[in-house]
């Protein structure tokens, strides 16, 4: 059975750097290929994990737009479809990352998306671990774009808007009556103790766990630099609570 994590939270918060660690952490703990679905428009999940995306989703639903009369004789729709997924899934020796790309244009996607729909749907069952990184803000939720989420992780900065912001998403996620698990807040790059008002919105949120993580020097180096989180060192303390994440999500 697959569990499925979906991480969301307002923009510059982290999300993309937490995604990348509960990849790398899942893989190490679990031994199992992990699927990571990058589903923010402004994709760099790849960049985090170290490795260059070629093709989208997105390109993939611009291409079969323009090319709808060029599918080879004898080949499905369906067909054509499931094989140019496969090409733009990035398969490494420890995730397989698939990146969802920019949103539709102004051309008809119906037909497209139902057909894309089913296959990825069909996908995911093949993991028994998957990480959506979402967009930022409340679209993925407001669509209904994820079906499912065994655990909806919500990362946050230190700030009152981040809480705010991750606060409005675990009560709209219950207002729309989305099928979670459990939820999780992370309050990422915590330097002393949080602000009096974002504490208590936290206190009243009703979150099933919450987890704080200190900032660290070390991956702001490597954010800036543009060098891929596979260099932080797995003895730091960061990662170290992120492999504690991925203990409680599996137990």
């Amino acid at each position: 059975m697959t569990l499925t994590i979906a991480v969301s939270g307002k923009g510059g918060v982290g999300k993309s750097t937490i995604s990348a660690l509960l990849v790398m952490a899942l893989a190490e703990k679990s031994g199992e290929v992990v699927l990571a679905v990058d589903a923010d428009p402004n994709s760099n999940l790849g960049d985090k994990l170290g490795v260059r995306v070629e093709k989208t989703l997105g390109d993939l639903r611009e291409d079969l737009l323009k090319k709808a009369d060029e599918i080879p004789a004898g080949t499905s729709k369906q067909e054509f479809v499931k094989y140019q997924i496969q090409l733009a899934m990035m398969e490494g020796s420890s995730f397989d990352l698939l990146t969802m790309g920019r949103p539709e244009g102004p051309g008809c996607y119906c037909y497209i998306n139902n057909i894309l729909r089913v296959f990825l749907d069909a996908l995911v069952d093949e993991y028994e671990f998957v990480i959506i990184d979402n967009e930022a803000g409340m679209e993925h939720l407001s669509r209904r774009t994820t079906r499912k989420m065994d655990v909806l992780i919500l990362v946050s900065d230190p700030t009152k808007v981040g809480v705010e912001t991750a606060v409005r998403l675990h009560d709209l996620a219950r207002e729309m009556e989305i099928k979670i698990g459990r939820t999780m807040l992370v309050v990422n790059k915590v330097a002393g103790e949080l602000h009096p008002a974002a504490s208590k919105l936290i206190d009243e949120a009703g979150f099933d766990e919450v987890i704080m993580l200190p900032f660290d020097s070390r991956i702001e180096e490597l954010s800036f630099s543009g060098a891929p989180l596979t260099k932080l060192d797995h003895s730091s303390s960061t990662y170290r609570q992120i492999e504690g994440i991925v203990r409680r999500i599996r137990s």
